[in-house]
């Protein structure tokens, strides 16, 4: 008999990880949404879709621990007509860079 209880220890064991992966998950695209609306303000660009999309996750090892580098990648309109891509890297909850294609082919890069 107890190994149905184990079985069923270990399934919710589980599915308690995978909701708090998912909370996790969650936070790290509601600050990157935050940091991509305060980019685009310091520039007084306009960020369109009101989003960011995960474009990339790895594990990196962040001084001592193991972390995960997230790469969003969100919209935005510097003129109200066209549209531009910018890109967000995070490790964890710290934001390592962000940056935004320009008119001519640049990129201007924080």
């Amino acid at each position: 008999m107890s190994g149905g209880l184990d079985g069923a220890l270990g399934a919710i064991l589980f599915i308690g990880a995978l909701a708090l992966w998912w909370h996790w998950s969650l936070q790290a695209r509601d600050l990157a949404r935050h940091r991509a609306r305060a980019f685009c303000q310091r520039q007084n660009w306009q960020l369109l879709d009101q989003t960011v999309a995960l474009t990339s996750l790895w594990p990196i090892r962040d001084g001592d621990n193991l972390g995960l580098r997230r790469i969003y990648r969100f919209d935005f309109s510097p003129d109200g007509g066209t549209r531009r891509h910018g890109e967000l890297v995070m490790v964890g909850r710290r934001l390592v860079q962000i940056s935004a294609e320009l008119d001519d082919g640049g990129r201007l890069i924080e």
